[in-house]
C-alpha cells in the first residue's frame, strides 16, 4: 500500500487517509466529512477506535492511502 501527499483542503469524503501530526496525532481511517471551507476533517479511525476531528491548524500531514487496485 503506497501513500501520496495531499493538500488538506483537497480531501474528500470516503477517502482512506493517514494523519501524522504533533503531540501524538497519528491515525488512519476513512474521511466521514469535510467542512465546506476545508478546515476540518472528521475521520472514522481504523480498528473501531471512534471518530476524530482534525483541524487544519493542528499542523498535521495528511497522506492518501492507495490500496493497489
Amino acid at each position: 500500500m503506497g501513500t501520496s501527499s495531499i493538500e488538506f483542503a483537497r480531501i474528500e469524503r470516503g477517502e482512506a487517509i493517514v494523519v501524522d501530526g504533533p503531540h501524538g496525532l497519528n491515525l488512519a481511517g476513512i474521511v466521514e466529512d469535510v467542512a465546506p471551507d476545508g478546515s476540518v476533517l472528521w475521520v472514522r479511525e481504523d480498528g473501531g477506535h471512534g471518530r476524530r476531528m482534525v483541524h487544519v491548524t493542528d499542523g498535521a500531514t495528511v497522506q492518501r492511502q492507495h490500496t493497489g487496485e
